[in-house]
């Protein structure tokens, strides 16, 4: 039991490093979980937005923020639809699964230490007292 609590324990501390080290946001988070779930389709902006119901300002943010990273990638089909998918880099997308995967008790508590950490960082990091 203990060590099945263990690995657990390192499998959530390195999807939490790498999502402190890729500086997402909740809303990172939740999209990541999202996409993670359907890791081989091609979304397009609208049935995010209809899947999140958050303003399209925020998505759009958070879809730039993860392009840029290299985390999700878009694509421009000949109709000027964009679509965004995951990265096809094998270590992104393991840890994109994990994330999809995780019971959703779990992944409150992480997102809620993704938080905590983040905050964390923004005081004692010093871009808080600049």
């Amino acid at each position: 039991m203990v060590t099945g609590y263990m690995a657990k324990s390192r499998v959530n501390d390195d999807l939490l490093s790498f999502l402190l080290d890729n500086k997402c946001s909740e809303t990172e988070f939740d999209l990541l979980r999202f996409i993670g779930r359907h890791p081989k389709a091609k979304l397009n902006f609208y049935v995010i937005t209809q899947a999140f119901r958050i303003t399209p300002i925020d998505l759009g943010k958070a879809l730039l923020a993860l392009v840029e990273r290299d985390i999700l990638v878009h694509q421009l089909d000949d109709n000027g639809l964009v679509t965004y998918s995951l990265s096809p880099d094998e270590k992104t997308h393991a840890y994109i699964q994990e994330l999809a995967t995780l019971d959703w008790s779990v992944a409150m508590a992480l997102k809620k230490e993704l938080k905590d950490s983040t905050s964390a960082f923004r005081i004692y990091g010093g871009t808080a007292n600049a």
